[in-house]
């Protein structure tokens, strides 16, 4: 096959539909012929049709399904950006093709076989098939790739009311029949929508494109290809905003070549078999052939485009169309500025091989509507589901005290600056994928203060922090109808994070609890409770509120406590008058599970009434040893801690400076 060298056939099906076929000899058809071979022709996919059951040829393989019952609230089970289309309102089921029907292929045979159709001088050697040959065949021409996109309403039209999801896996299939399948998920204005149309004998509002790669053979071309840098540049620009993020597929980067094409960006010059390629075969392959495109835009690719081919990007890689081949699956975006200097850059390309062309085919699913008025009940199904619509809610709450004021006015500010909560459940279409539960973990839901039952406002994300701490907030799933392996219907998972002050000195979490970064801390759970509390002391806490004695601290004394805990150390706890009530130590951290043991120092300074004074120290002659359980939380409210025995040799003047200094109070 090569180039626009096709003829038109045209056929009627079973019920009298025309199809027109676009049909392409084999290359080799004449050294068939000879051989006593059949003869080889291809047609190439005009459109996209609505395919038919398998197992039910006379019935389209389409399916609605709505549920109703629903009460309005359901349709928040999910976060606000996509309420409602987990399985709020409803599903569409469908599958297309670009095959043609059988008897279409019979029918062309046959006239392939009588010639009738229009066969140009330069391909007649092709068309040869004579009385008592074989009986030729007709088959679709070779894809290599197909990627599928189905685009459903938007829902900007209708100011966010009205959601549909599209799901199928990106890739369309290269056989003859070209079948792939779709899941369209609707909240529940859009499956009333597309249940009413039904009703009313019109068409979902759906529209697959099928982008192929198909095989085509060249012999002999030869192209000198002279690319103008600048109107490249400008074509390009037109279709994207300079600067901007390009991230653009093959069917867009289409629209832009062609502007170079016709523009003069991209001119050629064609030979074959070293005679000038006519205008309709050098127009063919301008505007079809990858290799000339890819050739043309390698020329320039550097000049005009800023692309990192170190960083890959999910939406180009995806794209297995000739542009993103040309660079690579990697993020692509137009220079913002280029400097217009008159540059032509030349290069030569020789065709003489098969060669990738793309071709894209659309369809919309009007087929359907002489079904669906001759039999609604085969397409449009309705489920009450009621009782069976159920929730799984999880409602999280914060008991963190982010500051807290003694009685003697002491004002303590928690190490934990937020706390956030994530809660995950299977996904209720899919609950189980490649063999493991498909869990959806989500990170938002609805706020409400005690004593209101409205919630404060749209779904916020699930944090606590100081001003939002009484703060409940709830999450919701779909409830599965029947438990999948290894999950029981009511479990959740859980996912707190507590983000502390990476500085302050009582945070010392392992990197198994904060493996990202030392200050978050992370725990996971399976758990049926479904109404978690946030707390500080899930990461491990160590306090102990040291009871000095005597209470009554004389002005001029000074009091260190220095504790110790497994084989860390803690920064010394200063005790005066002033805060001899509230001498705490506290510890978040994950370290001290297995201790059985803390222990600290004391050292003593007493000032004495004049500048000169020697001031006398002393302290505890060896560590003070406290036994402690095993566990996450080590909690002493009152820890008696009275002062080491001063030296005898000391006594005399510590007096002495005592009551110096209780008579400068008084």
């Amino acid at each position: 096959m090569f180039g626009p060298n096709f003829v038109i056939v045209t056929v009627n099906d079973d019920t009298g539909r025309p199809f027109q076929l676009q049909v392409y000899p084999d290359a080799h058809n004449p050294e068939l012929r000879q051989a006593g071979l059949p003869t080889q022709y291809y047609f190439q996919p005009a459109r996209v049709f609505l395919a038919r059951k398998q197992d039910s040829p006379q019935d389209f393989d389409f399916q609605m399904t709505l549920f109703k019952g629903l009460m309005s609230e359901e349709a928040h089970v999910t976060p606000g950006d996509l309420a409602g289309t987990e399985l709020g309102g409803g599903f569409c089921a469908f599958s297309t093709t670009f095959a043609i029907p059988p008897s279409v292929i019979t029918g062309a045979i046959q006239k392939l076989k009588q010639r009738e159709h229009e066969i140009p001088a330069r391909i007649g050697p092709f068309f040869n098939f004579q009385d008592n040959d074989p009986e030729p065949s007709l088959g679709i021409i070779p894809i290599t790739e197909s990627a599928v996109v189905c685009s459903v309403q938007d829902p900007v039209v209708t100011g966010g009311k009205i959601l549909m999801t599209a799901q199928h896996s990106g890739k369309g299939s290269i056989e003859a029949q070209g079948i792939c399948s779709f899941l369209i998920s609707c909240n529940l204005p859009a499956a009333g929508q597309i249940a009413s149309a039904l009703k009313a004998g019109a068409s979902p509002p759906f529209l697959v494109t099928n982008a192929l790669q198909e095989t085509f053979y060249i012999n002999g071309v030869t192209i000198e290809v002279d690319v103008d840098i600048d109107k490249v540049f400008d074509s390009f620009s037109a279709a994207v905003s300079a600067g901007g993020l390009f991230r653009i597929n093959s069917l867009e980067a289409e629209f832009a070549y062609q502007r170079c094409i016709t523009s003069g960006a991209i001119k050629t010059h064609m030979t074959q078999n070293n005679a000038v390629l006519d205008a309709e075969t050098k127009k063919w392959v301008e505007e079809n052939v990858n290799e000339m495109k890819k050739t043309a835009l390698e020329l320039v690719k550097h000049e005009i485009f800023d692309f990192d081919p170190a960083k890959s990007d999910s939406k180009a890689t995806a794209d297995r169309g000739w542009f993103s081949g040309l660079f690579g699956g990697s993020a692509v975006s137009i220079k913002s500025t280029h400097a217009h200097n008159g540059v032509h850059v030349r290069q030569e390309l020789v065709l003489d091989q098969t060669v990738a062309v793309s071709h894209t085919v659309s369809g919309n699913l009007n087929d359907l509507l002489p079904a669906v008025r001759a039999d609604l009940n085969k397409y449009l199904f309705i489920i009450d589901i009621g009782e069976f619509f159920k929730k799984v809610q999880v409602a999280g709450f914060c008991e963190v005290n982010f500051s807290e004021k003694l009685s003697d006015g002491t004002v303590l500010r928690s190490p934990l600056r937020a706390v956030q909560l994530e809660a995950g459940y299977p996904d209720f279409s899919r609950p189980m994928e490649n063999g493991q539960v498909n869990l959806t973990m989500r990170t938002s839901g609805q706020h409400y203060i005690p004593g209101e039952t409205e919630p404060t406002g749209a779904e916020k994300p699930a944090v606590w922090r100081e001003l939002t701490a009484r703060d409940f907030v709830n999450v919701s799933f779909l409830r599965l109808d029947n438990p999948v392996d290894g999950w029981p219907s009511d479990q959740v998972k859980l996912r707190r994070k507590l983000i502390f002050d990476g500085q302050d000195p009582r945070v010392n979490l392992s990197r198994a609890i904060a493996p990202t970064d030392p200050a978050v801390a992370v725990i996971e759970e399976l758990t049926t409770d479904h109404a978690p509390v946030m707390t500080a002391s899930q990461v491990g806490y160590v306090f102990v509120r040291f009871m000095v004695s005597p209470v009554r601290l004389p002005s001029n004394i000074t009091v260190q406590i220095t504790p110790t805990i497994g084989d860390d150390t803690f920064p010394p706890i200063v005790v005066t008058k002033d805060n001899v009530k509230n001498a705490l130590w506290e510890v978040y951290s994950d370290k001290y599970v297995l201790a059985e043991e803390i222990s600290y120092t004391m050292s003593v300074e007493v000032l004495g009434p004049n500048f000169t004074d020697e001031p006398v120290f002393y302290s505890t002659s060896e560590p003070v040893r406290v036994p402690v359980s095993e566990g996450l939380i080590k909690y002493i409210p009152q820890l008696p801690a009275p002062l080491p025995r001063a030296p005898a040799d000391k006594i005399e003047t510590i007096n002495r400076y005592v009551l110096a200094a209780a008579n400068v109070t008084t």
